[in-house]
């Protein structure tokens, strides 16, 4: 396990350890990737772990983000299947970024969000990140995604 995070956003930090079935190589199982997800701020702090994400939202949220820096527009959103972890970027004006962290590690019991506030200067290093995790895990058979 990495101690520096693969992602790291104001508060939110997230590692990418490995894929749930490596050796899978179709769409569904292959893009399963085993994290862990930390939220961090005055007076709290709220981790999550497992098969929440695939290699897939990665590359989407990456997609998003780049598009944001771009148009300086719209909304970039890291979020899977499973309801562990929601992280949303939305763009206000002047450049201006709301960040709304939804991250629980028991979501029947729990639920704990987190709004920070930032600006755009942050988007290249998350587009950095993403770029880095999906180098080393890329998405794999999107064809047999069906």
């Amino acid at each position: 396990m990495a101690d520096s995070p693969d992602m790291h956003f104001c508060g939110f930090s997230l590692w990418v350890d490995h894929r749930q079935f490596p050796d899978a190589k179709d769409y569904w199982d292959g893009n399963w990737l085993v994290i862990r997800a930390r939220m961090e701020a005055s007076g709290a702090r709220v981790d999550c772990r497992g098969p929440i994400l695939m290699t897939a939202d990665i590359r989407d949220f990456r997609d998003q983000l780049a598009s944001m820096i771009d148009t300086l527009a719209g909304e970039a959103t890291l979020k899977g299947l499973e309801p562990e972890l929601d992280f949303e970027l939305q763009m206000k004006k002047r450049g201006h970024i709301e960040a709304t962290i939804e991250i629980t590690p028991d979501h029947l019991n729990q639920h704990h969000q987190f709004t920070v506030e930032t600006d755009q200067t942050y988007l290249p290093d998350l587009v950095r990140s993403c770029d880095a995790i999906l180098e080393r895990f890329p998405v794999i058979n999107e064809a047999s995604k069906g």
